[in-house]
């Protein structure tokens, strides 16, 4: 099947091959009706079982400072001695765009569909947010880090003990520059003959 028939987007290549992440992300961040749409999108990530394996927790404008008041004291029960300084570089962490979205991987037991598998569908979600939001016209970050394993971060994000931050999705209007195109690689590909 070539490229465009049977209502496939033609430029799904040349959007996968020209995303980039945009870490300077200002306002503003989706509305109400373009998260939805977003986050339908992300969510048709490939799901063995339809188990869902995954949540989301959107932390908007208003909630971004008591997420940085968690980082901060998840940072002060980790470092004892750190300054007030390195406290409140951590706080604006949570300030970094207008809008996060907490990818949460939620396994579900199920005798055939092993845990890395469902760990796997909740990146494909993470992903196919940046790519979503991306393809919209916002900019988007993917962030990791020791945060999603604090047990203040954790608390405060309501996690059950099987659950895991799979990823910060950091939305928002790019700002600055636009980042340069990618440098092509070799591919890591080989063929078994």
């Amino acid at each position: 099947m070539t490229s465009g028939q049977a209502g496939r987007p033609a430029d799904v290549v040349a959007a996968l091959r020209g995303r980039r992440s945009r870490p300077a992300l200002t306002g503003p961040a989706p509305d109400h009706d373009e998260l939805r749409q977003l986050l339908s999108a992300a969510c048709s990530a490939p799901d063995h079982g339809r188990l869902r394996p995954w949540r989301l927790i959107v932390v908007d404008s208003a909630a971004r400072g008591p997420l940085g008041d968690a980082f901060a004291a998840a940072h002060a029960e980790r470092d004892p001695a750190a300054s007030p300084e390195e406290l409140d570089r951590t706080r604006a962490k949570a300030m970094r765009a207008p809008m996060i979205v907490v990818v949460v991987g939620a396994p579900r037991p199920h005798p055939k569909v092993p845990l890395r598998e469902q760990q796997a569908s909740a990146a494909c979600v993470a992903y196919g947010l940046v790519l979503a939001a991306d393809a919209r016209g916002f900019g988007a970050m993917w962030r990791t880090g020791w945060f999603g394993d604090a047990p203040k971060v954790r608390a405060h994000l309501g996690l059950a003990e099987d659950e895991e931050v799979t990823g910060w999705i950091y939305l928002g209007t790019p700002a600055g520059s636009p980042p340069a195109p990618r440098t092509p690689l070799d591919l890591p590909v080989s063929y078994l003959g």
